[in-house]
Formats: C-alpha cells, structure tokens, sequence
C-alpha cells in the first residue's frame, strides 16, 4: 500500500544547484550598489504587496521527519520566471547538529491578500505582538530597503529556527499547512542614543493555518499560539 501523501504530490523539491543559484541571486542584488538595484520589484505581484510564503502540511511533514534533523534553515532567494514572476521567496531545508544538511531543498509559494488565489492564508494575526512586527511590514512605505534586510552582521541571507518551531507551528492543532509570514522588528542598534531613529529589520513569522469555517479551498491563521518568531539571523547563524 502506497503512502498517503503521494496523493498529494509533487512536493516542491528543487536540487542543490537551483537552490544555490537563485539563493545567490538574492545575494547579488542586495550586493549590488549601482543606484539601478531596486528590491520592491521582488515584493510586489500585479500591484500587491507580498506578505507571505506559504508551504502545504505534507511539505513541512517530509521536512521535519528527516533523520538526524535539529535545525531548519530558511533561506531568502529570488524565484526563476520572467521580470513579473522573479518574486521573493523561501527555500527551507534541515540540518543536523554538526550543520550536515539532512533533508531535500523545499521552495515555497509567495502570496499577497490581495491576489485571489484559493487555498492560500489571510494573515491574521490575533496575537498583539505579531500584529505589530507583521504590521510594521505591510505598513512601512520603505519596507523594502535594503536597510531593512541588514542586521549588525550584514545583509541577511535568511533565518535558522529549532525543530520544534516547525513541529508545533505546522502540526501542535489540526492545521492543513503553514504560512511564513513576513514582519518587520523594531529596534534600537548598538550604541544608538536617539529615540527618534529606531532600527526596522526583516524577519519571519511561523502560523498554522486551518481552513475557512463553511470552504473547503480558503485557509487563515488559526491562533496566537501557533506563532513562533524566535529564530537566529544568518550570517553569522
């Protein structure tokens, strides 16, 4: 008897050597300072502003049972296509203690609210400080700065989050997939002394997502207590 989830596939899977070329394809254009570099174009489809990433249950299940897996690594690229399809998004994939990749490459869908794509979460946020860091994003008119992607050690590549985020985010309530929303910290840098210069850096947010009371296609953050933004910046992580 076959497994039940190659019911559901394909499963997202790239190879090393796409994972690396459009992994370094994001690299490239916040290493870029020629003044023509622009990261909104990445940000936005037909007008609306990304606000996610999104990746089905049977994904993060084949993730988080590889062997050996401690830590999951979530990369920034920039997707292949054409000028309007080269968007911002995820790469996910396990590591074990030692830093040995343990399981396949997973890339992820980007959503905006505003697109009408069944199936795909609606971002909200019950928990109040989620909604601000979630709410700083949508509402920064600079969000896509390049600042916004430096920490003190340089320009982020991505974030590293335990085990157990991916576990109890995506699988802790009868969830159907897991939304990695995009959030914008507030901050104050090393040594700064005005209170008028806060610092805002980009990060991630884990939900669960349920399904719609009364559809069976549309999906929503499910509560508070599956958000988890506790994650170590890479570099130096």
């Amino acid at each position: 008897m076959s497994h039940e989830l190659a019911q559901t596939l394909p499963i997202p899977l790239i190879s090393k050597d796409d994972y690396e070329r459009i992994t370094s394809q994001w690299i490239t254009q916040l290493n870029q300072d020629d003044g023509n570099s622009k990261l909104d174009k990445f940000f936005f489809k037909d007008g609306s502003k990304l606000t996610a990433v999104r990746f089905d249950l049977d994904t993060i299940l084949y993730l988080v049972s590889s062997e050996g897996t401690t830590t999951i690594k979530a990369r920034f690229c920039i997707q292949d296509g054409d000028d309007d399809e080269r968007l911002f998004n995820v790469v996910l994939y396990g590591v074990d203690a030692n830093g040995i990749t343990t399981s396949a490459y997973f890339l992820g869908t980007p959503y905006s609210p505003d697109l009408e794509t069944p199936g795909l979460p609606q971002c909200q946020i019950p928990s109040s400080l989620g909604n601000i860091w979630i709410q700083n994003w949508v509402d920064n008119d600079v969000f896509v700065a390049k600042e916004r992607f430096k920490t003190i050690y340089g320009y982020l590549q991505g974030y590293n989050f335990e085990l157990s985020d991916f576990i109890d985010s995506a699988f802790s309530a009868d969830y159907v997939g897991l939304s990695v929303t995009l959030a914008l910290h507030e901050l104050f840098r090393p040594y700064e002394t005005d209170p008028y210069a806060p610092t805002f850096t980009f990060n991630l947010v884990l939900q669960g997502l349920i399904k719609e009371d009364g559809d069976g296609t549309s999906e929503k953050v499910a509560d508070a207590d599956g958000l988890y933004d506790i994650s170590a910046p890479s570099p130096p992580y």
